[in-house]
């Protein structure tokens, strides 16, 4: 099997059946991929609700449905990485969909088992019904236009997110989502394994991850000292790893990431004078 297609979620909406139906009419043969759903931190009627939904799919990809009472997106996707068992392995979240070359596409520019291909990336505004670009899709252009010098610093923004991209699950092996952490927990799995992957595809501009842009409210709930705290903690942590490992990470890649979480932090900070950011 190529793919193993890993999807958490929790009391999901109907923007799931969007999600499950792009990956169920990938272009792509239905047994070159598998989906692994995680129904995590809550049960019924959602998980009667998938089990019926996908129970209609008559010879087609392999689906496994999971319940876990625990809840955590760090969590739900760890304990698909146990179940994969495909050579590539591909997070999407379950208010997401993609294009119908997506895993195809990312599977053509994939190379060997110390690899990552990124994808194209665009972003739906539920306030305005409209498409445009993703913060990725900077980086993606960037990398699309030499695809043969994509580089771990030239694809690092792609390293901040779990989603839109393939990873061999060999450059993952036991390397697992910290669930200790609520923030920056996708960047820190993807640091620790950066000195595995040698080889970056870029993938054809038909092959897109579609993000669903929500209004968050995740970070302005939280005081700026917590802010603060939980960013210095991720930076210790970001430290923590290279010093751990530094004869084989790259000293320029952490800095970036230590850099982020103060960028992160001062743009808290001047967020009352600037209601835009």
């Amino acid at each position: 099997m190529d793919i193993s297609v890993i999807i958490p979620t929790y009391k999901p909406g109907n923007y799931i059946w969007q999600c499950l139906e792009s990956l169920k009419n990938q272009s792509i043969t239905h047994d070159a991929y598998e989906l692994i759903i995680i129904l995590n931190g809550c049960n019924e009627p959602y998980y009667s609700q998938i089990n019926n939904h996908i129970s209609t799919w008559k010879d087609s990809v392999k689906v496994t449905l999971i319940q876990t009472d625990k809840g955590g997106v760090s969590n739900a996707r760890n304990i698909g990485l146990n179940m994969a068992k495909g050579r590539y392995v591909c997070f999407i979240d379950d208010d997401d969909w993609v294009s119908h070359d997506y895993l195809k596409g990312l599977l053509s520019v994939v190379e060997g088992d110390e690899a990552m291909a990124i994808a194209n990336v665009n972003n739906l505004d539920e306030r305005t019904g409209k498409m445009r670009n993703d913060w990725l899709s900077v980086c993606y252009a960037k990398n699309s236009y030499a695809p043969n010098d994509a580089s771990l610093m030239s694809c690092r923004s792609f390293l901040s997110v779990a989603c839109c991209k393939l990873t061999s699950r060999k450059a993952i092996g036991d390397y697992r989502f910290d669930t200790h952490y609520k923030q920056g927990e996708d960047s820190l799995f993807n640091a620790v394994m950066s000195h595995r992957l040698k080889h970056f595809g870029v993938a054809p501009p038909e092959a897109v991850y579609y993000r669903r842009l929500r209004q968050s409210s995740a970070s302005r709930s939280r005081s700026l000292w917590i802010i603060t705290r939980d960013n210095a903690a991720l930076a210790m942590k970001f430290a923590s790893i290279y010093f751990n490992g530094i004869r084989h990470y790259n000293a320029l890649f952490f800095a970036t990431r230590i850099l982020g979480c103060v960028k992160a932090t001062l743009r808290e900070y001047l967020r009352p004078f600037s209601p835009n950011i």
